[in-house]
Order: structure tokens, then C-alpha cells, then sequence
């Protein structure tokens, strides 16, 4: 053969290999192309969950645990106990000082109704009190001026009669005198004599009646004396009663106090109440409970540790809460929209799974660093920066395969979204996330997640998230 047709033949077989590299590169190259340009692709992927750290929120030896890590678990189930010893006494102490309050208060309300009912008794008894001294008062005043008026009439009128008797007496004296001398020297008669004598024993008689009826009647003027020490007598007596009802209107003051004294025991009973229920919800923060159900993804403290207060004990996810985010780079944003489509290639499973877009960040990553761009002096290095983006994961029969954690590779595709779906997936997972977790935010010691919580929001992402 010929230095030639060897040569032909040479470029005939380059031709056809030529010929079906290009085939090939056009049947693969061209769809390779096509996915390039039509889909946003990414590696910075992973699949995420809401990782929980269950904390005790008082501290403690851990006395207990109930399970272990992998374990799934159900919403309100025990998983561990702080040492509740100490809790329990210091409900029990709270519990006897509330009693102590509350038998305290018993005792100042007894004594309120007794004194309210006391009060009104003593007022109205010392004003009665009062009302009949006041007018044994008014008699003695008005007995002391009858007996004064009558004594002093006595007295005057025998004085009269002992004037008119001593008057007599002299007159009678005067006529014995005289007829006893006539008898004597015989100028008169003896019966006239002895009627002279008889008047004057009759005159003498009776200016001795007078005069004991004169003293007599200055003996009544004792009578004053005593009616007077009656009026002092009464007189004192009606200022005792005023002085008892003004000591009696100070019980009013003495209820005063006392309402003051119940609404500060009632105070106090309320203060006892609320130490007891925190000492009690203190007791219960010893029971570390699952607030949702749950899969034990870590756990960091183990029988016999000593947990402070938010030291994590257990860290969890919802198994049935998962999705991918996707750190995608700005170059790569256009034609992105939520509710896309996207397929999620794992490292460790050879099958894809499906996906679709729920949201676009609204921040790129770096603006969350810990240590932030300086971009005062400038920017020497261009770098790409990326933007977290959500895509919720399609249930299949492999879901239960997913953990947190796990790498992917993100192919989205390009085209307009579907902005209801994404608002109704949005709505779904913010009740999944947010919902139930503010529902049992309180003694199931649930601390802050590790993940990035997703906040709450009353209005869908527009396509970014809030």
C-alpha cells in the first residue's frame, strides 16, 4: 500500500473520530449547556433543621436520664431530673409562711368585724351614758335650787316666828312684871296676876318652839350642801361620759388601723402566693421534658453532671421539620424566584430528591459574620457573596434517611415561581417553627436554637425572608 492512501486513510479515520467526538460533545455537551444556563447551582448547601437546646432553667445535679441520644421522643415526655430536693423544701417553707399569712390575716379580719361591731355598741352606749348624766345633771341643779329656795323660806319664816315670839315674851314678861307688883302692894286681884304668869309661860313656850324651829330650819341648809355636792356629783359624771364617748370614737380610728392592718396581711397573703407558685414552677423547671416530638440529636450532660442554669443538657430537632439552605452566590441569584423547583443531591445517597424554593435571604451571609467587612479603605479582593437561601425538601419514603447536617448539591431552576405556593409553604413552616415553639416555651426548658430560628412574621416572605 501506498505511502499515500495510508495517509488517506489516516485522515479518514481522524475525520470520523472527529466526526463523533462531535456527537457526543453535541449530545451531551449541549444539554450540559443548556442545565448550566437554565439552572443555578451550588454546593454550599446543607440540610438544616431548628436544633433546640433543652436547658434547666435552675441549677443542679442531674438525678436522672431517661434517654438516650437518637432516641425519638414525644412531646411532654421526661427526659431527665434536676436534683428537686432543694426546690421541694423551698416550696414546702413557701407553703408554711403562706399558712402563717394566711392565719395572720384570719385573725386581723376577726378582729376588723369584732371591733366594727364593738364600736358602734360603745358610741351609742357612752352618748346614752352621756344623755343620763346630762339630765341627772338638770335635776340635781334644779333640786339644788328647790331645796335652796325652801331652806331659805324655813328659815326666814322662823326667823319671823322667833322674832314674833321673842316680841310676845317680852310683852308677857312685862305684864307679870307689872301685875305682880299690883298683887303685891294690893292694887290688883291674884287671878289677874296668875293670868299674867300663865302668859308668860305661854309666851316663854313658845319663843323656845320658834326657836327650835329656827334651828331647825338652819339645819336644813345642810340639805344644800348636799344637793350641792349632788350637782358636783353629776357635774363629774357628765364629763366622765363625754370623756368616754370621745374614748369610745377612737375606736374608729382603732378600725382604721385595722383595715390597714388586713389589706397589708392581704398583701402579704398575695406576695406568699405568687413565692409559692414560683417556688413550685421553680420545682417543675427540675423536669426537663421534651416540648415537641423529637429526636435526641446530643446529649451534653449526663447522670451525676452538675447543670447550671442554661447549660444545655439535650440538644433536639423535629425530624419532621427539615430543609435545605442553600448559601447561594449572587452571581447565580437571576431567574431565581420562590416556589421553583430545585433537585438535592446528597453525598451520601446516590438518588436526588426534589425541592422547591420557600424563600431568598434578604441579607448576604457576610453581613452575620463575626467579624464584619471593613470596606472603609477599600475592597482589594473581589469576593463573590452568597445568599441563604430556603428550599423545602419533597417527602418520599427517604425522608426519614435526612439528618441535619448532611451536604447537597442544589440545582434550581430558573423561571417566574410560584409566589401562592411559597406563601402557603412559608405560612406552614413559620406554625411548624415559630408557633410551636412559643406553645411550649414555657417549663419544657426549651433554650434557643442552635440553627437560626426563623421569626415569626403575620405577612408571607414577598420572595425574601423577613
Amino acid at each position: 500500500m501506498s505511502r499515500f492512501a495510508i495517509s488517506a486513510r489516516r485522515s479518514v479515520v481522524a475525520l470520523v473520530l472527529l466526526g463523533a467526538l462531535a456527537t457526543v460533545c453535541l449530545l451531551f455537551g449541549l444539554p450540559w449547556l443548556a442545565h448550566r444556563f437554565t439552572h443555578s447551582i451550588s454546593r454550599d448547601a446543607f440540610v438544616e433543621s431548628h436544633l433546640v437546646n433543652l436547658s434547666p432553667q435552675v441549677p443542679g445535679n442531674v438525678v436522672e436520664v431517661y434517654v438516650q441520644e437518637q432516641e425519638q421522643v414525644k412531646k411532654g415526655q421526661l427526659l431527665a431530673l434536676v436534683d428537686p430536693s432543694i426546690y421541694t423544701r423551698e416550696v414546702e417553707l413557701a407553703a408554711a409562711k403562706l399558712d402563717v399569712m394566711k392565719a395572720a390575716l384570719a385573725q386581723a379580719q376577726a378582729d376588723l368585724v369584732l371591733l366594727q361591731q364593738q364600736v358602734p355598741q360603745q358610741v351609742a352606749a357612752a352618748d346614752a351614758k352621756l344623755g343620763a348624766a346630762r339630765d341627772n345633771e338638770t335635776k340635781s341643779a334644779a333640786a339644788l335650787a328647790m331645796v335652796s329656795q325652801t331652806v331659805d323660806d324655813a328659815v326666814t319664816a322662823a326667823q319671823k316666828s322667833v322674832d314674833a315670839a321673842e316680841a310676845a315674851l317680852t310683852f308677857a314678861s312685862d305684864d307679870e312684871h307689872r301685875f305682880t307688883a299690883l298683887y303685891t302692894d294690893g292694887s290688883g286681884t291674884q287671878r289677874r296676876m296668875q293670868e299674867a304668869t300663865k302668859s308668860h309661860d305661854v309666851a316663854q313656850a313658845e319663843q323656845k318652839r320658834a326657836d327650835a324651829l329656827l334651828g331647825e330650819a338652819e339645819a336644813n341648809r345642810k340639805q344644800i350642801d348636799i344637793a350641792q355636792q349632788e350637782l358636783a356629783a353629776a357635774k363629774s359624771a357628765v364629763a366622765q361620759a363625754k370623756a368616754d364617748v370621745e374614748l369610745a370614737k377612737t375606736g374608729d380610728a382603732q378600725i382604721v388601723v385595722l383595715e390597714r392592718q388586713v389589706d397589708q396581711r392581704t398583701q402579704d397573703v398575695a406576695q406568699g402566693e405568687r413565692a409559692l407558685e414560683l417556688a413550685k414552677t421553680n420545682l417543675g423547671y427540675t423536669r426537663i421534658t421534651a416540648p415537641f416530638d423529637c429526636v435526641i440529636a446530643k446529649k451534653w450532660r449526663h447522670l451525676g453532671d452538675y447543670a447550671h442554669t442554661g447549660d444545655p443538657i439535650f440538644s433536639i430537632y423535629n425530624p419532621d421539620f427539615m430543609y435545605v439552605t442553600v448559601n447561594l452566590e449572587e452571581t447565580r441569584l437571576e431567574g431565581v424566584s420562590p416556589g421553583n423547583w430545585a433537585t438535592l443531591r446528597t453525598e451520601a445517597y446516590s438518588e436526588p430528591f426534589r425541592g422547591r424554593v420557600v424563600w431568598i435571604g434578604s441579607a448576604t451571609g457576610a453581613n452575620f459574620s463575626l467579624i464584619p467587612r471593613d470596606l472603609s479603605s477599600g475592597e482589594f479582593t473581589y469576593v463573590i457573596q452568597r445568599v441563604p437561601t430556603r428550599v423545602a425538601i419533597e417527602r418520599d419514603d427517604r425522608w426519614s434517611l435526612l439528618k441535619p447536617g448532611l451536604s447537597v448539591t442544589v440545582d434550581i431552576e430558573h423561571g417566574a415561581g410560584d409566589k401562592k405556593w411559597a406563601d402557603e409553604e412559608w405560612e406552614r413552616e413559620r406554625k411548624e417553627a415559630d408557633v410551636e415553639a412559643v406553645s411550649h416555651g414555657g417549663p419544657s426548658n426549651s433554650g434557643p436554637s442552635n440553627s437560626g430560628t426563623v421569626p415569626a412574621a403575620s405577612n408571607s416572605p414577598s420572595g425574601v425572608q423577613p
